[in-house]
Formats: C-alpha cells, sequence, structure tokens
C-alpha cells in the first residue's frame, strides 16, 4: 500500500461526512424558510435556504474533481436524523413555538461554521487547477455568517427579553 492510501481514504469520509451533513443542513434549512416564510426574515432564509442549496452543488463538484463518490448511507442516515431532529416540540404542540426558530437558527450557525471549515481544509486538500472558487465559497460562508448571526440576536432579544418584561 503507498503512503498515499490513508490520505486519500481520509479525504473520502471527510468529504462523504460533510455531504451528509450538507444534505441534513440543506432540508432543515428549506423547512426553516418554509415556517418562515410570512415573517419579516421569510426572504433572507430562502436566499439562504437556496444559497446551501448550491454550496452542496459545489461540494459534489469537488468531490468529482477528486474522483471520491458520494456515500448513499450516510447521505440517507443524515437526511433521516434531520427529520427526526425536526419532530422535537420545544414547548408547544400545536403550533411552532418561536424556541424553534431560535434553535434552528443556532443549527444553520454551526452548520455554516463547518461548511466554511470545509471549504479551508479543501484548499490545503484539493488540487489548484480545480475551476471551483473555494475562496468565494468560503466569502459566501462568512455572509451567511454574518446574516444568520443577526437574526439570531433578534430571535433571541424576541424570544427570552420579551418573557422578562
Amino acid at each position: 500500500m503507498s503512503a498515499t492510501k490513508p490520505r486519500d481514504g481520509y479525504l473520502n469520509i471527510y468529504l462523504q461526512d460533510h455531504l451528509a451533513g450538507s444534505t441534513a443542513g440543506c432540508q432543515r434549512a428549506a423547512r426553516l424558510a418554509e415556517a418562515e416564510r410570512e415573517s419579516p426574515d421569510g426572504a433572507s432564509l430562502a436566499t439562504f435556504a437556496g444559497d446551501l442549496a448550491t454550496d452542496r452543488e459545489a461540494l459534489l463538484a469537488l468531490m468529482e474533481v477528486v474522483g471520491v463518490e458520494p456515500s448513499r448511507l450516510k447521505t440517507a442516515a443524515a437526511s433521516v436524523g434531520e427529520k427526526l431532529g425536526a419532530l422535537k416540540p420545544k414547548g408547544r404542540v400545536t403550533e411552532r413555538s418561536p424556541l424553534t426558530t431560535l434553535v434552528e437558527i443556532e443549527a444553520m450557525q454551526m452548520a455554516v461554521r463547518g461548511k466554511r471549515s470545509l471549504w479551508e481544509t479543501l484548499l490545503a486538500a484539493v488540487p489548484t487547477s480545480t475551476s471551483i472558487d473555494i475562496n468565494g465559497l468560503i466569502g459566501r460562508a462568512d455572509g451567511q455568517l454574518a446574516m444568520l448571526d443577526e437574526l439570531h440576536a433578534r430571535r433571541a432579544s424576541n424570544v427570552f427579553v420579551a418573557q422578562r418584561d
């Protein structure tokens, strides 16, 4: 076995795991955008959900460039896990709790931070001759984080500060 084989195996696992996470993140973002479509944040969340889907496509394209096949099992498991995670009522049974949106925004913040780290890692791991603009993907992740941070601050204030008054 050559010295590069384990490293290639690690890249396969790494990319497959991130694709699984991206799949779950896209589903959660779409669900969040749909639930909040009538809110003042609806347009921002819809754009965000679309951007996540575009980022997932970029990841798939990068995987193709380096010859990594998606893992159907990991992707399916992440999809099922995301759906199960959405079942938790967070204090209300018949209607959506404001806490649900806050927690989902926090989940999206974590997901985007992980995605940004993925892009940074791929700067070192992927051939520089690829046509995919990894630096541009890092910049988009930074913009997504800024938008989510703003939404989070506003929603946290609405959920918790309003309750103290």
